[in-house]
């Protein structure tokens, strides 16, 4: 991922006459128009129930592979070894409770058509290590595969590097598909909790992303994504700090993602973070995104940012839909849309005591907002 854009913030007179109401109309600048987007699809499905397709089931813990799950041996090879074996049968890889010591620069590498079933006291901790760069579990260029239960444990208070973001309890890439992760927590990542990145046809059900550094989970790639009954909270460390940060780099798109039914709280950045940076206007796209029954409390406490952060923030995009979410107690402003947004439908959302306005625009226009509740926000009403 690059940098993070600066985004700024509007001074107090922009901000009075930028600021919208409950039922306010589009405002701002008259910023270039982007390109239309293309017609809305039918809106992505979760899979929050997968089923493998196969009743073979094989346990880590039993011969010929022998991991320990003691907190203290490296379990890398075991756990791989049962993967190879299952993959491609639709079989699943069973991992029961305890501590499996993982060397994260290797990754366990799912293979296609499998489940990796974890118990509930099951955790995979990454070896402590100081590379600017790991992922526990690696989702990459397989189709068909299911990753369930347990936690994911970074090496953020052992990690022994200074730089770097990309430290990943589960990452999905190369053009993976037919991807379903349920109920799956992603903590203490010297990066983010779960990454996805090119790739298709993904559900997020019932996940819990917890105290990571960079967020919670970063969408730079992909169509067909449901994040659904999830939770994102405390990310805090290194910028952007969010708890779901959308911004495809130069040469991607990420279309038709639904985020629903989601909890984002005490993160340092946004709850909520979507947009193409400015130097990638052109090459870089997200189209038909979706944010709707979310709640949204307490983020931008404490942010690296050097302006304030939102419930929801928006920028450089078009055509995306932000409905019916409970924004309050943020730092900064609930919504922010700012730096050609153009063609959002913003309506139906509760806005309150947030420290600065309740929706806001900036350098933005074209938007429809109307029948939103706001109240007791920093700049009124």
């Amino acid at each position: 991922m690059q940098g993070r854009r600066n985004p700024g913030f509007p001074g107090l007179m922009a901000a009075a006459l930028l600021l919208l109401g409950a039922c306010g109309g589009g405002s701002g600048s008259s910023a270039k128009a982007a390109p239309s987007a293309p017609p809305p699809p039918n809106p992505p499905v979760a899979n929050c129930n997968p089923t493998p397709t196969s009743p073979t089931v094989v346990s880590v813990k039993s011969a010929p592979y022998n991991a320990k799950g003691d907190g203290v041996t490296d379990d890398t090879a075991a756990i791989q070894n049962a993967v190879n074996a299952i993959g491609g049968t639709g079989g699943t890889v069973s991992i029961p409770a305890g501590t499996y010591m993982v060397n994260a620069l290797t990754s366990i590498q799912l293979a296609n058509n499998m489940t990796l079933s974890l118990a509930s006291g099951a955790t995979l901790q990454a070896i402590p290590n100081g590379a600017d760069n790991y992922t526990i579990v690696r989702v990459s260029g397989v189709s068909n595969v299911n990753v369930m239960g347990g936690t994911l444990l970074g090496d953020r208070s052992a990690h022994t590097g200074t730089t770097g973001e990309q430290g990943m309890g589960l990452r999905i890439t190369g053009n993976a598909a037919h991807i379903a992760v349920v109920g799956v927590t992603a903590k203490e990542c010297w990066g983010d909790g779960f990454a996805i990145a090119d790739a298709n046809i993904v559900s997020l059900c019932n996940v819990t992303a917890d105290h990571n550094r960079r967020q919670g989970l970063s969408i730079t790639g992909g169509d067909g994504i449901v994040i659904k009954n999830s939770s994102f909270t405390n990310s805090k460390g290194t910028i952007p700090e969010d708890g779901i940060d959308i911004e495809p780099n130069s040469g991607e798109t990420v279309n038709n993602v639904l985020i629903t039914a989601c909890t984002f709280s005490g993160n340092a950045g946004d709850g909520i973070e979507d947009g193409v940076p400015v130097a990638y206007t052109g090459q870089a796209f997200i189209y038909n995104l979706v944010i709707d029954s979310n709640t949204m409390t307490n983020n931008g406490v404490g942010t690296l940012h050097t302006g304030p952060r939102s419930g929801i923030e928006m920028s450089n995009a078009i055509g995306h839909t932000v409905t019916n979410n409970t924004i309050q107690s943020n730092a900064g402003y609930g919504i922010y849309l700012r730096d050609g947004v153009t063609g959002a439908t913003v309506k139906g959302n509760t806005i309150k005591n947030n420290q600065l306005n309740g929706i806001l625009q900036y350098n933005s226009s074209g938007n429809t907002i109307s029948g939103n509740t706001l109240s007791g926000n920093g700049v009124p009403p």
